[in-house]
Parts: C-alpha cells; structure tokens; sequence
C-alpha cells in the first residue's frame, strides 16, 4: 500500500487549519477594534453638534486598523475561496461599515457612499455584485452598515434633547426620513437585510416621537 495519499491528505489537512487559523485570528483582531471604536463613537451621543468631529477624530487610528487586518484577510483568501469562507468575517465587516456611516454621518451630516468605505477601510464596495477576483467588501455588508445607521440616529435623537440640542433632531428626521425612503426603493432579496430593513421603522417611529415631544413643549 503507498502511504503517500494519506501523507499528502494530512499536508491539505494542516494547510487547512492554518488557513482557518489566520482568518480567525483576523477576524479577532478587526472584531477587537472595532468594539473599541464603538465606544469612542459612543461619546457622540452625549456632546452637541459641534464637538462630533473631535469623537470621530478619535476613532481614526482603529480605522487604519481595521484596514491593515482586511488586507491581511485578502492576502489568506484566494477569489475562488470567497464565499466559502465568507460567513465567518461577513458580521464584523458589517460593523466596519457601520461605524464608517456613522462617522461620516457625525462629521459631515451625508450618507456614507460606497467610496467612503472603500477610503476608510481599503477595499472596493461589490456594488455590481461582479464576479469575485479580488478581495471585496460585498454590497449587502454595506447596505447592512447603513441599515445599522438609523438605530444610532433614533438614539442621537434623543440624546441630543438631553444635550439641550433640540434643533439637531429636526435634521435627523429629514435625514432619516429621506434615507428611509432610499431604500424602499430597493428590492431587497436577501433574507437578513429584509429583517432588518422591516426593524427601520421603530427607529423612524422613535425620531418622530422625540419630534413631537419637542413640537408640544414649544421647543421648536
């Protein structure tokens, strides 16, 4: 018997774990950093208007992270491998463009574009959902980002009443309403981003209702 298919089957074994090591410790990585950036972004929810950009400011060192541990994830993934490994960092890339939307948001009161994302953590946005050659932030990992956008924005809305920021509220609503608007103009197939996207609009009910609270008190 020759031995050799079971010598060459343990080498694509112990290239496999090492693969899956190296992804996983991306993942840890980038998932680390990014918590971290969230609790900076966090501040912004209990400072006015004016100082946001000292809290996004704050966060851009994990966002040069962030972009190091992708490009580390690229370098693992060959374009054929994509979506087989793809479940296990789609989450924490996610978060990733989560956070660039809202500190694009706080720093400059727009919509984070798929061009941001691609300056702030490295790599392209698919938004053709082209075929995979390289390593690629996937259209649903974005709108996912944006989706995540409205429930900070229901949260700043409230938040900035207690900041004694009431007029900022007023510009949350047009913004989310406008962007609400956005994306039912999409038809959205994918099971996940539908859930998420039918959730928008508690946070949507919730901008309204700080609204009207501020409209009954005569505060605008």
């Amino acid at each position: 018997m020759d031995l050799q298919i079971f010598i060459d089957l343990q080498d694509k074994f112990d290239q496999e774990t090492s693969l899956y090591e190296g992804i996983n410790n991306a993942i840890k990585e980038m998932d680390r950093t990014c918590r971290l950036a969230s609790a900076k972004l966090t501040k912004a929810h209990s400072l006015p208007q004016e100082q946001a950009k000292d809290v996004t400011e704050s966060i851009k060192p994990q966002f040069v992270t962030i972009k190091q541990y992708i490009g580390e994830l690229s370098q693992l993934i060959k374009p054929e491998t994509f979506y087989r490994y793809h479940d296990r960092w789609t989450n924490v890339l996610q978060t990733a463009c989560a956070l660039v939307a809202f500190s694009i948001y706080l720093e400059e009161l727009r919509l984070a574009t798929p061009a941001d994302v691609e300056e702030y953590l490295g790599f392209k946005v698919n938004t053709e959902n082209a075929d995979i050659t390289v390593f690629v932030i996937t259209l649903e990992e974005y709108l996912h980002g944006i989706i995540s956008l409205f429930n900070e924005l229901s949260r700043l809305a409230v938040n900035s009443v207690i900041v004694n920021d009431v007029k900022r509220p007023q510009h949350i609503s047009a913004f989310a309403s406008e962007l609400y608007s956005g994306f039912q103009l999409l038809n959205l197939k994918n099971d996940s981003l539908r859930r998420r996207f039918d959730s928008i609009k508690y946070d949507i009910k919730r901008i309204e209702e700080v609204q009207y609270d501020l409209r009954v008190r005569n505060l605008i």
